[in-house]
């Protein structure tokens, strides 16, 4: 066992190692041989971020669609945007054209932009500790310069010609003085040293905020030393130009530009410089090269403004827009909270297993347009975009709506409101538990965010409110529907097993044969039809769903890919109905009985039933008991909210009554349960 001393030794050793293992110092003429031996060394801005990104791994879906290490785990609901991310900067890696244009992230707020450019600067910062990232530059530069741009114009065409090597710029203002100064035109005594980027030590990575009450234009291109401006130009360049803008800092790198079109124009136009011709342009003195990936985002609606004026078409012509919407998928909105419940003090509370989903059901309906498939509800297309089978709404309907609606999601609840609402509801004393609907009434009590007062707006919420109460009913009753069940997940994996190798006899190429007594073996064909009728497949429809379902399955196994039962919602959807009771039974065993004799019975039924929502599906004593008595109230067919005058919702489930926002002491004319339920 090691003292402290040791160890406090041991630790410092390794921090001295650490600090010595990025640091790199060699004449240019090394520097040459590295290029010579690897041109990729000296890659340019785009190619650098593209690596950094493919550096974190890149997978696949099961439908075939790609998942980058980088942002995997940490944004979620956003694959086809992340994906057309990786593809600009995959065409831009390639010195194309694509590489000149500015990358817009255009999203409403909380969508996730600045997640999405931290995560793709934190990349590139851990890509240049690496071996594979290194950059090198002229030692001294405050721009990290490029070492080949001391090869004169002249040289450059052979470099190409013999070895490949793309040179791309001319010294700034700084090393040109230095290298005619210091060291004569003599590149061969230029130092070279390793470079490591860092946002927070402003290497490599700049950032700027167009929201800066003062905006200054040399916040972007660098400030002047006024006090050096004597001289020839060249001496002046040299001396007066500090080369400290954000530009400046993120050559070879990286700027983020947040918030961008709250920049006045001539930001804007010293941004269109650095896209359009690569350069950061200084007044009186010229202009300095610059080499770097630009990222922007901007809402929406400064999006349209900057649009409508007649003097953005330059500009606009020099961006490549990547929509940042809000997620539309239940699922992946449940993973957002998860993620930002980690970093709250929300994990000292309770939150029961259908609380995140409740609101997220909540926050995708308001995001969503009204379906344009006849005859599909909202619910229904929200519950077809989050995986699960709704009848005469397919994977195909699913896409044409996409396709339909290529501006959906970039309004509605965010999630930082929700988690804001959450955290409302958890600060109270009193609560030690985020019942579903106690979370769904604090979402509606602070809709004073988001409905601006009018009849027609407070309405559409209202149905969003009744939309999300009929989803959690049915949620909660297939909860308890579950846990009414012994060895439900052991049994539906039978259940799925079974019907794969039935699958897997069906479409073997080989005769299939008992091992016992050598017969041929035969697909349990009963078996087969007894789960498919479940979800009313025909006898002219089952031999192409069996091959579906047998296809996707075999892909998870080759791909040695998890997966259970819930992974293919046909095969879901068929399990749950077989396995789960119906609601008449579920009904009658949650029921109290009048007999005492059967009181006894009634209790272990129901009292198993509660044991295995709080040992198997995360509930507490006090959720668990909630739900089933919630549970039997929905059975029973009685009203959860009622609305009066499509202005004030009275919950009907322990919840005192609440108002909209704007509302003033409205008059208290209740509708009937039947009204209320149309």
């Amino acid at each position: 066992m090691s003292t402290p001393n040791s160890a406090v030794d041991n630790l410092l050793l390794e921090a001295e190692q650490e600090a010595g293992r990025h640091t790199w110092e060699g004449p240019f003429s090394e520097y040459l041989t590295k290029v010579i031996v690897d041109p990729s060394v000296s890659r340019l801005s785009h190619r650098l971020v593209y690596d950094a990104i493919m550096d974190g791994g890149a997978t696949e879906t099961p439908a075939g669609e790609p998942v980058y290490g980088v942002f995997q785990g940490k944004i979620f609901g956003l694959d086809d945007s992340l994906d057309r991310i990786a593809q600009y900067f995959s065409s831009a890696a390639r010195r194309l054209e694509i590489r000149k244009r500015i990358l817009l992230l255009l999203g409403p707020p909380a969508s996730g932009k600045s997640s999405v450019a931290d995560l793709i600067k934190e990349a590139l910062e851990r890509h240049t500790r690496t071996e594979a990232g290194t950059v090198y530059a002229i030692k001294g530069c405050p721009m990290q310069e490029e070492p080949l741009h001391l090869v004169p114009d002249s040289l450059r065409p052979r470099l190409m010609r013999e070895y490949g090597i793309h040179v791309e710029g001319q010294l700034c203002p700084r090393c040109r003085y230095m290298f005619r100064g210091k060291y004569k035109g003599n590149p061969a005594k230029v130092p070279v040293v390793r470079v490591v980027f860092s946002a927070q030590e402003a290497v490599g990575i700049g950032q700027y905020v167009a929201t800066n009450p003062r905006p200054r234009t040399e916040l972007l291109v660098g400030s002047i030393n006024d006090d050096k401006l004597e001289g020839d130009r060249l001496e002046v360049a040299g001396k007066a130009f500090r080369l400290d803008g954000e530009f400046n800092v993120a050559n070879r790198g990286l700027v983020e530009f947040v918030e961008m079109f709250k920049a006045d124009d001539h930001l804007l136009t010293a941004l269109l410089g650095l896209s359009q011709e690569q350069l950061i342009k200084m007044e009186r003195f010229g202009s300095v090269y610059a080499d770097e990936v630009i990222i922007a985002h901007s809402n929406v609606a400064d999006f349209n403004e900057f649009l409508a004026k007649p003097t953005s078409e330059a500009l606009r012509d020099r961006i490549i827009a990547v929509q940042i919407p809000y997620n539309t998928r239940v699922s992946d909105e449940v993973k957002i909270y998860e993620a930002m419940i980690k970093s709250s003090g929300l994990e000292n509370v309770h939150i029961p297993p259908l609380t995140l989903p409740t609101a997220s059901v909540f926050a995708v309906l308001s995001r969503l347009k009204s379906p344009n498939k006849a005859a599909v509800s909202l619910l229904e297309k929200m519950r077809a975009y989050d995986g699960v089978l709704v009848r005469n709404f397919d994977a195909e309907d699913v896409k044409k709506e996409r396709i339909h609606f290529s501006d959906e999601a970039m309004e509605g609840v965010s999630p930082r409101y929700v988690m804001n609402r959450l955290s409302h509801v958890a600060s109270k004393p009193e609560v030690s538990c985020v019942a579903p609907l106690l979370a769904l009434e604090s979402l509606w009590d602070g809709l004073n965010e988001y409905v601006d007062g009018s009849e027609t707006r407070t309405a559409a919420y209202i149905r969003l409110i009744r939309d999300t109460v009929e989803e959690y009913n049915e949620r909660a009753t297939k909860d308890v529907q579950q846990a009414y069940m012994e060895r439900f997940e052991e049994t539906a994996a039978e259940l799925l097993d079974d019907y794969l190798n039935n699958l897997i006899i069906e479409f073997s190429s080989d005769i299939e044969r008992d091992p016992g007594t050598g017969a041929r073996r035969e697909a349990d064909e009963r078996s087969m039809r007894e789960m498919e009728k479940h979800i009313d497949i025909s006898d002219r429809e089952r031999r192409q769903f069996r091959w579906d379902i047998h296809l996707f399955f075999t892909d998870r196994k080759r791909r040695s890919a998890p997966y259970d039962y819930t992974s293919e919602p046909r095969m879901k959807a068929a399990i749950d109905v077989r396995l789960f009771p119906d609601r008449r039974t579920l009904h009658t065993t949650l029921s109290k009985p009048r007999s005492a004799k059967m009181q006894v019975e009634w209790a272990r039924r129901r009292g198993a039933i509660h044991n295995r929502l709080v040992n198997a599906y995360g509930y507490c004593d006090d959720c668990a008991e909630d739900t089933v008595e919630y549970v039997i109230h929905v059975l029973k067919g009685r009203t959860v909210i009622r609305t009066q005058k499509k202005e004030r919702i009275d919950w009907l489930w322990g919840h005192e009554s609440s108002s909209p926002p704007g509302a003033q002491n409205p008059e208290e004319t209740p509708e009937s349960e039947e009204a209320a339920d149309d």
